[in-house]
């Protein structure tokens, strides 16, 4: 049986940031009224993101990478989730003891006071960790190897696939509930361009796991990077790309099409 290949410092940190989009979408589906309370599973995820956070830092500092800005800067951003995300557990827990203890799992909980309250608290306090965790991981990309960053080849990959592919990972990207239009943050990502990268499967959609666009509206999909989509994203992240290409119009066919049998999330 293979043995999965440990990801790279830059992967383990690209796959951590959708971690926290996922748990950010369950919290918020939550709190949109559109699912009931699993506290069990936010707590334990709460602390798993902790766990994964901390645990990010250390291979990036077995770099041993120079003690210049803006590195050392993001290795203390790295960090600093870290501790916040300490305390956003320890509020989801406070959260968890507010529930009645009967029936709890078939009950709205009141968003105004105890549990809602408790429960936005953790939300804010890692609310930036995506974005923060991407931007640590461009500055870090900056200075390592290239087998330090990724090891999935690539070719004729053009800068809006790129940029697509960092809007995703910063969790920036939803689509509506019947694929017709994209939302997106800081830039522009089309239907086209997001057909173009789920085919190449790059991308993926999870269907009805992020809240809606505005209250009372439909749920949408979050569109999440893939393990060859961390991999390919953590190859290219400081790589000049050839920009001529209209983001309407990618690159056909220049992704791996398959995950190599020895690649995997851990």
């Amino acid at each position: 049986m293979d043995v999965p290949d440990p990801l790279t410092p830059v992967e383990r940190l690209l796959a951590l940031a959708g971690l926290y989009t996922q748990h950010h979408d369950r919290i918020d589906v939550l709190l949109a009224g559109r699912a009931r309370p699993d506290t069990d599973a936010y707590v334990a995820c709460a602390r798993h993101l902790e766990r994964e956070a901390h645990a990010g830092v250390k291979p990036v500092r077995q770099q041993r990478l120079p003690a210049i800005e803006p590195v050392t800067s993001a290795l203390v951003r790295l960090r600093q989730i870290a501790y916040l995300t300490g305390g956003a557990t320890r509020y989801l827990a406070t959260a968890q003891q507010t529930l009645p203890t009967q029936d709890a799992e078939h009950t709205h909980p009141d968003r105004h006071r105890g549990f809602g309250p408790y429960v936005r608290l953790a939300r804010e306090l890692t609310e930036l960790a995506p974005l923060a965790i991407v931007e640590a991981a461009l500055h870090i990309a900056a200075r390592l190897p290239g087998h330090a960053r990724g090891t999935t080849p690539v070719a004729g990959i053009d800068a809006a696939q790129r940029n697509a592919l960092l809007e995703v990972a910063r969790g920036h990207v939803t689509v509506s509930e019947q694929g017709q239009r994209v939302y997106g943050h800081t830039i522009t990502v089309d239907n086209e361009l997001m057909r173009h990268l789920e085919a190449q499967q790059l991308v993926h959609r999870t269907i009805g796991s992020a809240p809606p666009a505005f209250p009372g509206g439909p749920v949408r999909d979050r569109a999440c990077l893939t393990a060859i989509g961390v991999s390919t994203l953590s190859t290219v992240l400081n790589t000049p790309l050839y920009s001529g290409l209209s983001a309407a119009r990618p690159a056909a066919a220049v992704f791996p099409t398959a995950a190599p049998a020895t690649r995997a999330h851990r």
